[in-house]
């Protein structure tokens, strides 16, 4: 890390205040410099008419002497909107708009919209506004998702602000109708009575610099690399679409001096033609940057894992502190959503605490509770490189740990979820509190009893803790094993909750990881019986004979959903595939000399090279392929219903031209490089997810090739992909504002990922700013440390 970092880490008192901004290197930063070749008014103060623009939503509109327009509006209303959910789940208090309405207007010939905004949002945590268009020619918008054509910006406060959005990729050939406006999300602790937002400009522009929003081939001269940097003995490779030469130089980012010169090489396949940079032979350690021409990229550095990922873990907990729930977090919010509540046998306590799941300030116990299990998991590999980091880490865990123990009645039943979307007055007993979820699941208990075993044998300097969770484990895992006797795999929690996807294979590999997680700290024999009878049921769900392709090679390793083997396992959204490489490989570690032993160690090394199988489809890029799936998955209604949800009878319909956007195998089976997905979009979560399991397989088999896969994935976030773009805000370069609604831009934030376009299968990532791919979410920031905590270890 650089001195100036680290600098900046002491200044926040090693993370109990957010870390600022780094502003300088995001894409907003550098379209204030764009070229305008043309534009078109929409409104300003020599082009204004009043009777243009209406209101919509709970306002009131007025021309103000200066010839701004002025929205204003309450903050908190008395009741909800209309149709809104009567127990107040997932809902605010509406929404203020201005509308502006045009003739089927045809804005093709401009690519980026301005505007000029004044937010006077007394107290309020983030000035946010969202933007609106509505388009009717022969792509129409929003589309059935309403995902398309909404855009939402995070505005610095009581300033004016100029905005700009390229529309490049927004259908706009008939354009009917604009609209800014904000969410009325309830009263923080300062937010005062009246809301107010002020236009005086929008126009139209044409400017000369772009960026391109979908498709594989990088804009010419874009130079695609890892912008966090790249190991010392690993594959070290940046690409293009185009480069301006056939040589490319390393060149040390303080002295300007050539440290490795190669040639550019060729690669042709179904993504495109790319330009290729190999300098996986250099290995000297440092700060470097790529030079082709008079091109450069940004610096990056060369070294150890330590070296290129440290800074991260840092921005990775800064993000998790920020999005702490009944916590005043410093410039962000104050000790939020006591009035959140949870009832049981006559009791009520306050869910809050742990940490937001996402950009809407919900809340989720599992989201927590996994977060919890990779900060102790990533303290534990910085024990003694970072002593610092080693303690923070900890401290935030513990601050998870409470909330896993805060929400657990004692009986099995526990405080599961809560859908928020606003800030609460903290006070139990009036309209905007909301309650909590409470379950008795056997699948939540199972997995809170592996990671609350799992921390416990991490807490050797604090053994009232570890003895404390020790037998909270077990009573945990007997509440998961009556519940499961008596009701099977058939109790489902609502599909709001995150673990509705679960499907019976990873239920059982769960289920089978905790018990191994119980059979390491207790010895007791029962619990390793239960592990291998668990896991014998996830090897039923595994293909191992392979499926013939058309070209006569056999594709392996992989899960179904159920032993039936008709539905293959696949995320879309949550993602949870690395359990199934974490529940063998601890059966097989704590069991070693099991007769079944073997059988465990080949259904890793199968699913090690499926993993190899798939990296193959996407180079020259590192993401890894969605996985393999079959033409009659959607006849399974039962299990489609399960995975994709909020859809209609579109999308069976759609399941079939996804596929066939996809990679033909055989006359059965067609891999997709980015999931079968509808209304939920974005894969980050997936990849990182199946990072993570090649990660885990990579460490136990010693295998280079799947180290790499897994590191792939983290370099693909920062920059290593088709949009050049670092998806972690304030690590890389060319990071742009994400969907956080209630808390604004916060250093180390990793949206939901990257998505693809209707039914196509490349990847999309306009900067339009919307749920669910842009929205912030804090279970990807665990996965992005569990990745990190076995490179840190992993000396191959």
């Amino acid at each position: 890390m650089n001195s100036k970092f680290i600098e900046a880490i002491k200044q926040s008192g090693y993370i109990h205040r957010p870390l600022e901004l780094n502003e300088e290197h995001s894409l907003e930063s550098k379209q204030n410099n764009h070229t305008v070749l043309e534009e078109k008014c929409l409104f300003d103060s020599e082009h204004f008419n009043h009777s243009d623009w209406t209101r919509q939503g709970v306002c009131d509109l007025r021309m103000l002497p200066s010839q701004e327009l002025q929205l204003s509006s309450p903050s908190l209303m008395p009741n909800w909107p209309e149709g809104a959910p009567e127990d107040g789940d997932y809902v605010n208090f509406g929404t203020a708009n201005l509308v502006k309405r045009f003739a089927r207007e045809n804005w093709e010939n401009f690519n980026r919209i301005t505007l000029e905004v004044f937010p006077n949002f007394t107290g309020v945590p983030n000035a946010y506004i969202m933007l609106r268009f509505k388009n009717q020619g022969v792509i129409q918008v929003p589309d059935i998702y309403h995902r398309e054509g909404y855009h939402g910006i995070n505005l610095k406060n009581h300033e004016w602000n100029t905005v700009h959005l390229e529309i490049q990729g927004l259908p706009r050939d008939a354009i009917t109708e604009l609209s800014i406006g904000y969410y009325l999300v309830g009263k923080e602790r300062t937010t005062g009575d009246e809301l107010e937002l002020r236009l005086r400009k929008v126009k139209l522009e044409k400017v000369e610099e772009y960026e391109i929003s979908k498709g594989w081939l990088p804009k010419p001269n874009d130079i695609i690399y890892s912008h966090s940097g790249y190991s010392l003995s690993g594959i070290k490779t940046a690409f293009a679409s185009q480069l301006p030469a056939e040589r490319f130089q390393v060149k040390h980012a303080e002295t300007n001096e050539i440290a490795y010169t190669g040639d550019i090489d060729q690669m042709e396949t179904d993504l495109g033609k790319f330009h290729i940079m190999d300098f996986s032979k250099f290995d000297q350690e440092g700060r470097y940057y790529l030079q082709v021409g008079a091109l450069t990229s940004d610096p990056f550095t060369i070294g150890s894992s330590e070296d290129i990922w440290h800074a991260s873990i840092w921005k990775s907990l800064n993000f998790i502190f920020c999005e702490r729930c009944g916590y005043p977090v410093p410039g962000i919010h104050g000790s939020c959503h006591a009035d959140i509540v949870a009832q049981h046998e006559g009791t009520i306590l306050s869910f809050n605490g742990g940490w937001h799941d996402a950009g809407d300030v919900s809340q989720q116990l599992i989201q927590t509770a996994e977060v919890t299990l990779s900060l102790f998991e990533m303290a534990e590999k910085v024990k003694l490189i970072d002593k610092n980091l080693y303690l923070r880490l900890l401290e935030e865990g513990e601050w998870g740990l409470d909330f896993m123990l805060k929400t657990r009645f004692g009986d099995g039943f526990r405080a599961t979820s809560a859908g928020i979307t606003r800030w609460t007055d903290g006070r139990i007993g009036n309209m905007d509190d909301a309650e909590a979820r409470v379950h008795n699941q056997a699948y939540e208990n199972f997995y809170c009893a592996g990671i609350e075993a799992y921390i416990s044998s991490q807490l050797a300097d604090n053994p009232a803790l570890s003895n404390r969770l020790h037998q909270i484990a077990k009573e945990d895992f007997q509440f998961a094993i009556t519940e499961f006797e008596q009701h099977g795999f058939e109790q489902k929690p609502i599909f709001w909750e995150h673990t509705y996807q679960t499907s019976e294979s990873l239920y059982m590999a769960t289920a089978s990881w905790a018990a191994s997680m119980l059979y390491r700290i207790t010895k007791d024999e029962w619990y390793a019986l239960k592990a291998a009878e668990f896991i014998a049921y996830v090897q039923d769900c595994q293909e191992l004979e392979g499926v013939v392709l058309d070209n006569n090679s056999t594709l392996s390793g992989f899960f179904y959903r159920h032993p039936n083997k008709q539905v293959v396992q696949h995320f879309n959204h949550q993602a949870r595939e690395h359990l199934y490489m974490l529940a063998l490989i601890a059966v097989h570690e704590t069991q070693n000399d099991h007769p079944r032993a073997e059988s465990w160690l080949q259904s890793i090394q199968a699913y090690g090279q499926y993993l190899k199988d798939l990296a193959t489809y996407t180079l020259p890029y590192p993401m890894i392929s969605s996985g393999i799936y079959h033409i009659e998955e959607n006849l399974d209604e039962k299990s489609f219903n399960y995975q994709h949800i909020l859809t209609d009878h579109r999308a069976r319909e759609d399941y079939q031209h996804q596929l066939k956007h996809g990679v033909k195998l055989n006359d059965s089976y067609y891999l997709r490089k980015f999931p079968v997905w509808f209304s939920f979009r974005g894969n980050n979560a997936i990849i990182l997810s199946t990072g993570k399991a090649a990660s885990l397989a990579a460490t136990y088999l010693q295998d280079r090739t799947l180290k790499e896969i897994a590191e792939g994935q983290l370099q693909w976030i920062v920059g290593k992909n088709p949009f050049g773009q670092s998806l972690m805000y304030g690590e890389g370069y060319r990071y742009a504002q994400q969907y956080s609604v209630m808390s604004g831009e916060m250093t180390g934030e990793i949206p939901v990922g990257i998505q693809t376009f209707g039914n196509e299968d490349e990847p999309y990532w306009p900067q339009f700013n919307n749920a669910t791919y842009k929205e912030v979410w804090t279970g990807n920031a665990g996965k992005w440390l569990s990745i990190i905590a076995d490179l840190y270890t992993m000396d191959i």
